[in-house]
Protein backbone atom coordinates (compact mmCIF):
# COMPACT_ATOMS: atom_id res chain seq x y z
CA UNK A 1 0.00 0.00 0.00
CA UNK A 2 2.79 2.61 0.85
CA UNK A 3 4.58 1.22 -1.88
CA UNK A 4 1.67 2.33 -4.23
CA UNK A 5 1.41 5.65 -2.47
CA UNK A 6 5.23 6.62 -3.65
CA UNK A 7 3.98 5.53 -7.19
CA UNK A 8 1.34 7.29 -7.33
CA UNK A 9 3.01 10.32 -6.13
CA UNK A 10 6.01 10.77 -8.72
CA UNK A 11 3.22 10.13 -11.37
CA UNK A 12 1.27 13.24 -10.32
CA UNK A 13 4.73 15.20 -9.59
CA UNK A 14 6.02 14.25 -12.88
CA UNK A 15 2.73 14.53 -14.61
CA UNK A 16 2.65 18.39 -13.23
CA UNK A 17 5.82 18.97 -13.82
CA UNK A 18 5.48 18.32 -17.58
CA UNK A 19 2.32 20.33 -17.46
CA UNK A 20 4.53 23.48 -15.96
CA UNK A 21 7.49 23.05 -18.58
CA UNK A 22 4.69 22.41 -21.83
CA UNK A 23 3.08 25.62 -20.62
CA UNK A 24 6.35 27.50 -20.70
CA UNK A 25 7.12 26.06 -23.79
CA UNK A 26 4.25 27.37 -25.52
CA UNK A 27 4.53 30.54 -23.44
CA UNK A 28 7.94 31.47 -24.54
CA UNK A 29 6.80 30.42 -28.50
CA UNK A 30 3.73 32.87 -27.95
CA UNK A 31 5.43 35.42 -27.23
CA UNK A 32 8.50 34.81 -29.77
CA UNK A 33 5.85 35.66 -32.13
CA UNK A 34 4.09 38.33 -30.66
CA UNK A 35 7.95 40.03 -30.97
CA UNK A 36 9.03 39.94 -27.39
CA UNK A 37 11.94 38.18 -27.30
CA UNK A 38 13.58 39.19 -23.91
CA UNK A 39 10.60 37.52 -22.46
CA UNK A 40 10.01 34.48 -24.65
CA UNK A 41 14.10 33.65 -24.24
CA UNK A 42 12.87 33.72 -20.30
CA UNK A 43 10.22 31.29 -20.59
CA UNK A 44 12.22 29.17 -23.05
CA UNK A 45 14.83 29.22 -20.63
CA UNK A 46 12.56 27.92 -17.48
CA UNK A 47 11.15 25.39 -20.03
CA UNK A 48 14.15 24.05 -21.00
CA UNK A 49 14.90 24.05 -16.66
CA UNK A 50 11.96 22.00 -16.09
CA UNK A 51 12.52 19.63 -19.31
CA UNK A 52 12.94 16.26 -19.30
CA UNK A 53 16.86 15.67 -19.59
CA UNK A 54 16.58 14.41 -23.12
CA UNK A 55 14.48 17.43 -24.42
CA UNK A 56 16.73 19.89 -25.97
CA UNK A 57 15.44 23.94 -26.57
CA UNK A 58 18.29 25.45 -27.40
CA UNK A 59 17.34 25.72 -30.88
CA UNK A 60 14.34 27.95 -29.87
CA UNK A 61 16.38 29.56 -27.23
CA UNK A 62 19.08 30.54 -29.62
CA UNK A 63 16.23 32.30 -32.16
CA UNK A 64 14.88 34.06 -29.12
CA UNK A 65 18.01 35.42 -27.67
CA UNK A 66 19.07 36.27 -31.47
CA UNK A 67 16.08 37.98 -31.91
CA UNK A 68 16.36 40.04 -28.28
CA UNK A 69 20.19 41.21 -29.89
CA UNK A 70 22.09 38.84 -27.36
CA UNK A 71 24.42 37.34 -29.82
CA UNK A 72 26.87 35.57 -27.58
CA UNK A 73 24.09 33.75 -25.76
CA UNK A 74 22.59 33.11 -28.98
CA UNK A 75 26.32 31.66 -30.20
CA UNK A 76 26.01 29.33 -27.18
CA UNK A 77 22.75 27.95 -27.66
CA UNK A 78 22.89 27.20 -31.45
CA UNK A 79 26.37 25.50 -30.96
CA UNK A 80 24.71 23.31 -28.26
CA UNK A 81 22.30 22.80 -30.14
CA UNK A 82 24.54 21.71 -33.26
CA UNK A 83 26.54 18.92 -30.70
CA UNK A 84 23.22 17.64 -29.90
CA UNK A 85 22.12 16.70 -33.22
CA UNK A 86 23.12 13.75 -35.03
CA UNK A 87 22.47 14.30 -38.94
CA UNK A 88 25.08 16.38 -40.71
CA UNK A 89 22.75 18.70 -42.61
CA UNK A 90 20.99 19.44 -39.04
CA UNK A 91 24.62 20.16 -37.51
CA UNK A 92 25.11 22.44 -40.80
CA UNK A 93 22.37 24.41 -40.25
CA UNK A 94 23.03 25.03 -36.43
CA UNK A 95 26.75 25.84 -37.55
CA UNK A 96 25.29 28.19 -39.91
CA UNK A 97 23.06 30.16 -37.06
CA UNK A 98 26.69 30.31 -34.90
CA UNK A 99 28.04 31.83 -38.17
CA UNK A 100 25.21 34.50 -38.04
CA UNK A 101 25.53 34.99 -34.46
CA UNK A 102 29.00 36.25 -34.88
CA UNK A 103 28.40 38.03 -37.83
CA UNK A 104 26.11 40.14 -35.85
CA UNK A 105 28.62 40.41 -33.62
CA UNK A 106 31.38 41.46 -35.70
CA UNK A 107 33.16 39.33 -35.09
CA UNK A 108 34.11 38.18 -38.68
CA UNK A 109 37.34 35.88 -38.12
CA UNK A 110 34.75 33.39 -35.66
CA UNK A 111 32.00 33.70 -38.59
CA UNK A 112 34.32 32.51 -41.13
CA UNK A 113 35.09 29.31 -38.89
CA UNK A 114 31.67 28.74 -38.19
CA UNK A 115 30.77 28.93 -42.21
CA UNK A 116 33.71 26.51 -43.04
CA UNK A 117 32.39 24.45 -40.19
CA UNK A 118 28.87 24.32 -41.85
CA UNK A 119 29.87 23.71 -45.30
CA UNK A 120 32.27 20.76 -43.98
CA UNK A 121 28.80 19.36 -42.46
CA UNK A 122 26.84 19.75 -45.36
CA UNK A 123 28.88 21.22 -48.52
CA UNK A 124 25.80 22.05 -50.28
CA UNK A 125 24.89 24.37 -47.97
CA UNK A 126 25.06 27.52 -50.12
CA UNK A 127 23.74 30.02 -47.72
CA UNK A 128 26.58 29.03 -45.40
CA UNK A 129 28.95 29.96 -48.28
CA UNK A 130 27.54 33.01 -49.51
CA UNK A 131 27.88 34.32 -45.53
CA UNK A 132 31.24 32.78 -45.51
CA UNK A 133 32.09 35.08 -48.65
CA UNK A 134 30.46 38.03 -47.12
CA UNK A 135 32.61 37.20 -43.51
CA UNK A 136 35.85 37.65 -45.76
CA UNK A 137 34.70 40.37 -47.58
CA UNK A 138 33.66 42.39 -44.14
CA UNK A 139 36.74 40.99 -42.28
CA UNK A 140 38.93 42.23 -44.81
CA UNK A 141 37.17 45.67 -44.80
CA UNK A 142 37.64 45.39 -40.82
CA UNK A 143 41.16 45.02 -41.43
CA UNK A 144 41.43 48.36 -43.75
CA UNK A 145 39.63 50.24 -41.54
CA UNK A 146 41.66 49.24 -38.38
CA UNK A 147 44.88 50.14 -40.61
CA UNK A 148 43.48 53.40 -41.44
CA UNK A 149 42.78 54.04 -37.94
CA UNK A 150 45.93 53.09 -36.61
CA UNK A 151 47.82 55.65 -39.23
CA UNK A 152 45.39 58.16 -38.15
CA UNK A 153 46.37 57.77 -34.50
CA UNK A 154 50.27 57.65 -35.77
CA UNK A 155 49.38 60.61 -37.85
CA UNK A 156 48.07 62.31 -34.97
CA UNK A 157 50.53 61.20 -32.27
CA UNK A 158 53.27 62.72 -34.63
CA UNK A 159 51.36 66.19 -34.84
CA UNK A 160 50.92 66.08 -31.23
CA UNK A 161 54.24 65.64 -30.12
CA UNK A 162 55.44 68.33 -33.45
CA UNK A 163 53.47 70.69 -31.41
CA UNK A 164 54.89 70.07 -28.25
CA UNK A 165 57.55 69.98 -29.64
CA UNK A 166 57.11 73.70 -30.78
CA UNK A 167 55.33 74.65 -27.91
CA UNK A 168 59.00 73.75 -26.24
CA UNK A 169 61.15 75.40 -28.35
CA UNK A 170 58.72 78.99 -28.22
CA UNK A 171 58.91 78.40 -24.91
CA UNK A 172 62.59 78.06 -24.83
CA UNK A 173 62.93 81.44 -27.29
CA UNK A 174 60.84 82.74 -24.78
CA UNK A 175 63.26 82.11 -22.10
CA UNK A 176 66.37 83.05 -24.15
CA UNK A 177 64.59 86.80 -25.26
CA UNK A 178 64.24 87.13 -21.67
CA UNK A 179 67.29 86.58 -20.17
CA UNK A 180 68.96 88.50 -23.51
CA UNK A 181 66.86 91.56 -22.19
CA UNK A 182 67.97 90.93 -18.57
CA UNK A 183 71.21 90.90 -19.91
CA UNK A 184 71.14 94.01 -21.93
CA UNK A 185 69.26 95.97 -18.97
CA UNK A 186 72.18 94.64 -16.75
CA UNK A 187 75.12 95.97 -19.18
CA UNK A 188 72.73 99.00 -19.93
CA UNK A 189 72.99 99.55 -16.12
CA UNK A 190 76.98 98.56 -16.17
CA UNK A 191 77.26 101.13 -18.89
CA UNK A 192 75.61 103.94 -16.92
CA UNK A 193 77.57 103.30 -13.62
CA UNK A 194 80.69 103.34 -15.48
CA UNK A 195 79.70 106.49 -17.75
CA UNK A 196 78.63 108.17 -14.08
CA UNK A 197 81.84 107.14 -12.82
CA UNK A 198 83.87 108.56 -15.50
CA UNK A 199 81.61 111.43 -14.99
CA UNK A 200 82.50 111.81 -11.20
CA UNK A 201 86.32 111.03 -12.22
CA UNK A 202 86.37 113.64 -14.73
CA UNK A 203 84.31 116.35 -12.37
CA UNK A 204 87.30 115.32 -9.84
CA UNK A 205 89.85 115.99 -12.64
CA UNK A 206 88.53 119.57 -13.70
CA UNK A 207 87.89 120.42 -9.67
CA UNK A 208 91.72 119.46 -8.93
CA UNK A 209 92.81 121.30 -12.18
CA UNK A 210 90.95 124.69 -11.25
CA UNK A 211 92.13 124.33 -7.66
CA UNK A 212 95.40 124.00 -9.61
CA UNK A 213 95.16 126.74 -11.93
CA UNK A 214 93.93 128.95 -8.64
CA UNK A 215 97.29 128.02 -6.45
CA UNK A 216 99.40 128.81 -9.97
CA UNK A 217 97.72 131.83 -10.04
CA UNK A 218 98.36 132.85 -6.65
CA UNK A 219 102.28 131.85 -7.01
CA UNK A 220 102.09 134.10 -9.97
CA UNK A 221 100.86 137.00 -8.43
CA UNK A 222 103.13 136.44 -5.20
CA UNK A 223 105.87 136.36 -7.98
CA UNK A 224 104.24 139.62 -9.19
CA UNK A 225 104.49 141.10 -5.63
CA UNK A 226 107.83 140.72 -4.95
CA UNK A 227 109.01 141.93 -8.41
CA UNK A 228 107.16 144.85 -8.23
CA UNK A 229 108.50 145.38 -4.89
CA UNK A 230 111.80 145.03 -5.68
CA UNK A 231 111.90 147.27 -8.42
CA UNK A 232 109.90 149.70 -5.72
CA UNK A 233 112.72 149.22 -3.24
CA UNK A 234 115.74 149.51 -6.07
CA UNK A 235 114.04 153.08 -7.71
CA UNK A 236 114.23 154.53 -3.89
CA UNK A 237 117.81 153.34 -3.53
CA UNK A 238 118.76 155.06 -7.09
CA UNK A 239 116.48 158.16 -5.76
CA UNK A 240 118.48 158.88 -2.92
CA UNK A 241 121.91 158.70 -4.72
CA UNK A 242 120.47 161.00 -7.23
CA UNK A 243 119.79 163.46 -4.88
CA UNK A 244 122.97 163.12 -2.88
CA UNK A 245 124.80 163.66 -6.04
CA UNK A 246 123.01 166.80 -7.02
CA UNK A 247 123.34 168.24 -3.36
CA UNK A 248 127.14 168.07 -3.50
CA UNK A 249 127.36 169.56 -6.86
CA UNK A 250 125.34 172.54 -5.59
CA UNK A 251 127.55 173.23 -2.52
Amino acid sequence: MKNAIIILLVLISGGIGAQQWQDSLKMGKKLYQEGKYEASYKKLRKAQELAPADVDLSQDIGNAAYRNGDYELAERAFRSAAQQKELPEEQSNYWHNVGNSHMSNNNYQEAIESYKEALRKNPNNDDARYNLAEAKRRLKQQKEQEKQNQEKNEQEKQDQQKNEGQQQDNKNQKQNNEGEERNNAKNTGDKGQQKKGKNQKSQQQRKLEKLSDKKTDRMLNELLKKEMETKRKVRRTKGQSNNEVESGKKW
